[in-house]
């Protein structure tokens, strides 16, 4: 018995491989070490609290899921990042089984598997509780679909494909670039056959019927996620040169890991074993070519990275094996390894702040940039993670200087959902109002009543708010060192004897970006 248990295959085999990933996978993201919340995830624990079919700039499903988790587990650190954590995970074993369709072996398991486990892009998503993480997951088990669609030819397998294609965009509306990708490479291949099967177009109703309550939310709020989404290409996204493009998909998915993945372009386009993939391969163009042309943030393709590394993968096995080039079995995984590891600190918090701000200067990842905000002595994705309960803090020390007539009826008004959600999720412990923005969902939310008697402002620029107001008076700042630049220095107001209404007023500070 014991033999039995303890045998080669239990602890060696291909499933015991696959869990060992899962399990590093799982350490790696919900290492307990933190900065503090992301400006995101405060966000998204506001509108947990105001649960909808849809928000300005996200579709319902991952704020319906973090309501879900604080209810049963509350609001920590552990308990946002938990699903992130798992998708990531389960990404990992789509991977696993995306390799076997193909046919790999161990070594293309092990080599797919840590490529997938330690990318950088990939831990970025799976660290923090945004919509990336889980549209990360959509797309991988929407390519999984299909290439069980282009191995099989069973075309029930589009049914499942059009569920998951509708759940992808109750996630994030951005897996209608893959949808366009892989539609397109249908028509420019002998699988555009599928486009005569009644399976396909019944798919594309169930995903239309599943996304439709997110559309009627639009509809219903005048459509500003077209407002929203313009102003964000045309003054947020960094505006990269293709060139910059490809150099940051290199960089973010593991600099060593790259020969992997432009082999599993190779494999499913040219390799006679993975031709009959050949609409994955054109599909991954459309779709590249698709954000450098649409000037989208350069990680949105990076989900797409999963079934590459897969075919990759595989191609490297065989090529490996067909010249018995051992050698090419083992080096690859020990830097891929190596490099992922070393990546780690660069792209979620593990080390100390004034450790970090020693180091990060040497990270390749300085350079790559999604946004067009100067960064300050931290990268954005740590810098968005200070400030944010000393914010709250400041801003009750001015609200506690408001007489009782004025503390009663006074509001606090932010200028973005960064600053808007640290008072939301904060401001309770210091007895603070809830706070009102111009800045996209809190647009939509209003003035909840307030009125424009006595207002606390901070984020908004003080000749903004003269425009409003007669008397504006600064009566603290906030000093964040590691914040963004544009909120190292915050001066908080309190604003006093309006020319407008509060609705009025919040109009103007109105930016859908």
């Amino acid at each position: 018995m014991s033999q039995r248990f303890f045998s080669r295959e239990r602890f060696l085999g291909e499933k015991a491989i696959v869990v060992y990933f899962i399990v590093l996978k799982l350490i790696v993201c919900l290492l307990p070490f933190e900065y503090g919340y992301f400006r995101d995830e405060l966000y998204y624990i506001a509108m947990s609290d105001n649960l909808d079919f849809g928000y300005v700039d996200v579709p319902p499903l991952v704020p319906l899921f973090l309501a879900g988790v604080r209810f049963f587990l509350g609001t920590s650190f552990i308990s946002l990042h938990l699903l992130p954590a798992v998708c990531g995970a389960l990404v990992v074993w789509l991977v696993y089984l995306m390799v076997k369709e193909l046919g790999g072996g161990i070594y293309a398991q092990l080599l797919a598997l840590m490529c997938v486990t330690l990318a950088p892009i990939y831990l970025c998503f799976e660290t923090v509780y945004t919509y990336d993480a889980f549209d990360k997951l959509c797309w991988t088990l929407l390519l999984y679909v299909l290439l069980l669609v282009l191995k099989t030819g069973n075309r029930k397998y589009w049914i499942y494909f059009g569920i998951v294609a509708g759940i992808g965009l109750m996630t994030k509306i951005s897996i209608l670039f893959l949808g366009f990708g892989i539609c397109l490479s249908l028509l420019l291949t002998r699988e555009r056959k599928y486009f005569l099967c009644p399976q396909l177009w019944i798919a594309a109703l169930l995903a239309l019927l599943i996304f439709s309550p997110y559309i009627f939310w639009q509809i219903k709020h005048g459509l500003p996620a077209l407002e929203y989404y313009k102003n964000y290409a045309t003054g947020k996204t960094w505006p990269s040169t293709p060139a910059e493009f490809i150099k940051n998909q290199i960089v973010v998915l593991n600099v060593l890991a790259a020969p992997i993945w432009i082999s599993g372009i190779y494999y499913f386009i040219f390799n006679s074993n993975g031709k009959k993939f050949r609409v994955i391969g054109y599909a991954y163009f459309i779709v590249l070519i698709l954000c450098i042309y649409k000037e989208v943030k350069f990680y949105l393709p990076a989900p797409f990275y999963t079934v590459l590394f897969a075919g990759g993968a595989v191609c490297f096995e065989a090529f490996a094996s067909r010249h018995n080039f051992v050698w090419l079995k083992r080096i690859p995984l020990a830097a891929i390894f190596l490099m992922g590891i070393v990546s780690v600190p660069f792209v979620r918090p593990v080390l100390p702040v004034d450790v970090l701000m020693k180091v990060s200067g040497r990270g390749v990842y300085m350079g790559v940039k999604g946004e067009r905000q100067r960064i300050g002595r931290l990268h954005q994705h740590f810098a968005d993670r200070f400030g944010w309960e000393e914010m709250a803090a400041v801003v009750a020390e001015v609200y506690n200087t408001l007489n009782e007539n004025e503390r009663s009826k006074a509001c606090i008004l932010t200028g973005n959902y960064g600053e808007a959600g640290a008072i939301w999720l904060y401001g309770e412990k210091y007895g603070l109002p809830k706070p009102i923005s111009g800045h996209l969902q809190y647009y939509i939310w209003g003035t909840r009543g307030n009125s424009a008697n006595a207002v606390i402002s901070l984020g908004i620029d003080i000749e903004k708010l003269k425009e409003q107001f007669d008397s504006v008076e600064q009566l603290a700042h906030l000093d964040c060192d590691f914040a963004m630049n544009y909120e190292r220095y915050l001066p908080v107001y309190v604003c006093r004897q309006p020319k407008k209404s509060l609705e009025e007023m919040l109009q103007a500070f109105k930016h859908l970006d």
